[in-house]
């Protein structure tokens, strides 16, 4: 089954001014609302007009954000790293004369002073105009000077993301851009947007894991979006056929209200039915966790059908405090994640911080992401704010049953490590008379190294999390994100399904837990074959729950078993796909229509 996106189109449909857009829906969920275009890459923004009164205030926040730009430059020529002092002194000393050239500065708050806009968006029309210009010179060196003006406008746009906005989305505002990041849709959301569009994405990308959990309705893969939708256009947006309809005559609009509303009224589960028992109709017991990115006023009732947290992202905490957040903060965070448990156990991971994250603590930047400084790489490189988050972990676990889950693990050294500091930490909060409680340390499996080793690694940790979403990137060396390479992310890949039932034997021969905590275990299909595969713990998307126990209430384990070992013998994706179809309808088509494991192919 294909999981990446499509490529869009826009269809020979015109009727009265309505335009249809085909897209490839990344959250269900049907929505409408007016167009709000979102710009920028690191710090993403978008046009506000400001009352009068706003207009000393933004111009006090931009002259905040130059200087604070200037401070930036002046530690970042003084960082040690790779480059040469000199190739260093040369480019800044270029980035600080720009920002110290007056007329720049001058246009810049002309514009918000005249044009009654944000700081932000005065600083895209300002230099815009001036990187145009620099890539018309005829000079080749005089033209390419024109990336030095576009670090300029992302640092200065960075800036100003650190004196925070107190501006908020109107209200019926569906968000467009060319990528979502999730710190900026985590930052929106307090407005309720309606519903997203993107150009580019994937159903694994987290900013849409993210959507999913908020219940907010995406589609993605709409090719120059920006050129195509505008600010202030009526949008109608169908996160179930990959949709979207501009400019909708009435009778459209009349027709998607409905089920805008029906929507609605099925976004929260039912409060009747909070068991967290379930199991298959032979009687195998099936765990259902949550992955949870951040806690709020409706978590705690939304995790009543779950047995405890799965996957904590702790990483959403830095973009919360626009940096590492300090030991008391982290301390109060965690104890709040495990009160919305009480008994249960709350998973909690380590930052997995991106380079983007960390784009304003470095001046360097990462030319190859995914297999950059991440995961636990990053933690043993950063060794203080590592020590710091597991200080925080062990105070917050006084009474409550914390587990520590690291991730991007692919060797044991790595662990061993980690346990160390653990012992090291434990011992100093003893000497300083702090109470810590017991905590399990588990590993994240997600690149195929890890796999490879899972043995080993077995023997070193108290559980295993089992990651698809970054295992199947690995595995298949296929971007998540990147569309033109979709339909190379293969989830039933061979390669895959025999490293799934690998790690979940090492753990069933450690006798220690393995929770599938990928977008795998929120589907419905791939939920059944996990089961199949020995999957006993299953951590998701609070929203897939209701569907995935229901899948598991309705099929046998023996039959789960019985396709799955198949799977395992499939010398392709492919022939996987056609087994899967073939197999669903024939003995569980209660529950699977052949639209739906199509729909699979696209999504899950």
């Amino acid at each position: 089954m294909t999981d990446g996106i499509g490529t869009s189109h826009f269809e020979n449909l015109k009727t009265n001014g309505e335009i249809r857009i085909t897209a490839r829906a990344v959250s269900r969920g049907v929505s409408s609302g007016k167009v709000v275009c979102l710009y920028g890459s690191r710090r993403q923004f978008y046009r506000i007009y400001l009352r009068k009164i706003q207009i000393d205030g933004e111009l006090k926040r931009f002259r905040a954000a130059v200087q604070l730009a200037k401070l930036q430059l002046k530690k970042f020529s003084k960082h040690k790293s790779t480059i040469s002092d000199e190739t260093k002194i040369n480019i800044f000393d270029a980035h600080y004369l720009i920002l110290e050239d007056d007329s720049l500065i001058f246009k810049i708050e002309n514009v918000i002073a005249e044009k009654k806009v944000n700081a932000e968006w005065a600083v895209k029309i300002v230099t815009d105009k001036y990187i145009a210009e620099y890539k018309l010179i005829a000079d080749e060196y005089l033209r390419e000077r024109y990336i030095d003006v576009e670090d300029i406008t992302d640092r200065l746009l960075n800036a100003l993301g650190g004196g925070k906005s107190n501006f908020l989305l109107e209200e019926n505002s569906v968000i467009v851009a060319k990528e979502i990041k999730p710190s900026t849709l985590i930052e929106l959301s307090e407005s309720t947007p309606k519903a997203i569009i993107t150009e580019i994405g994937g159903w694994t990308s987290h900013s849409f894991i993210l959507a999913r959990e908020i219940n907010l309705p995406a589609v993605t893969g709409v090719e120059e979006i920006l050129k195509r939708l505008h600010t202030g256009d009526d949008v109608i947006v169908d996160g179930f056929r990959g949709q979207v309809i501009l400019h909708p005559t009435e009778n459209t609009i009349r027709k998607y209200n409905r089920q805008a509303t029906q929507f609605q009224q099925v976004k929260s589960p039912s409060p009747s039915d909070e068991s967290k028992d379930f199991t298959t109709l032979d009687g195998r017991r099936i765990i259902i966790r949550a992955n949870v990115d951040f806690i709020d006023v409706n978590t705690s009732k939304k995790l009543s059908r779950a047995s405890g947290i799965g996957l904590y992202r702790s990483e959403f905490l830095f973009n919360q405090y626009g940096g590492y957040p300090t030991e008391q903060e982290q301390i109060k965070a965690y104890r709040s994640v495990a009160d919305v448990v009480r008994a249960m156990r709350a998973g909690i991971r380590t930052f997995d911080i991106s380079p983007e994250q960390l784009a304003e603590l470095t001046a360097e930047k990462e030319k190859n992401p995914a297999l950059g400084m991440r995961g636990i790489r990053l933690s043993i490189s950063n060794i203080k704010d590592f020590r710091t988050q597991i200080r925080a972990l062990l105070q917050a676990s006084v009474k409550n049953n914390i587990d520590i889950v690291l991730p991007m693990i692919s060797d044991v050294s790595e662990i061993i490590f980690t346990r160390k500091i653990l012992d090291e930490e434990k011992l100093d909060l003893t000497k300083r008379k702090i109470n810590f409680g017991e905590i399990r340390l588990g590993a994240m499996i997600e690149v195929p190294a890890a796999v490879l080793i899972i043995e080993e690694i077995a023997c070193e940790v108290d559980f295993l999390s089992l990651g698809t979403n970054d295992l199947v990137q690995y595995l298949l060396a296929v971007d998540r994100d990147n569309g033109t390479v979709a339909d190379w992310y293969k989830t039933l890949h061979p390669a895959v399904i025999r490293s799934i039932k690998k790690v979940i034997e090492a753990g069933e021969n450690r006798n220690i837990p393995v929770i599938v905590c990928g977008e795998m275990a929120g589907s419905p299909v791939y939920a059944a074959i996990l089961i199949g595969l020995g999957a006993v713990e299953l951590s998701m998307n609070l929203n897939s729950i209701p569907r995935v126990t229901q899948t598991i209430s309705g099929i046998a384990f023996e039959e789960a078993s019985q396709i799955s070992s198949q799977l395992l013998d499939c010398r392709s994706a492919d022939e996987g796909e056609e087994l899967i179809h073939k197999f669903f309808l024939q003995k569980w088509s209660h529950l699977f229509t052949s639209e739906i494991l199509q729909s699979g192919k696209k999504q899950s």
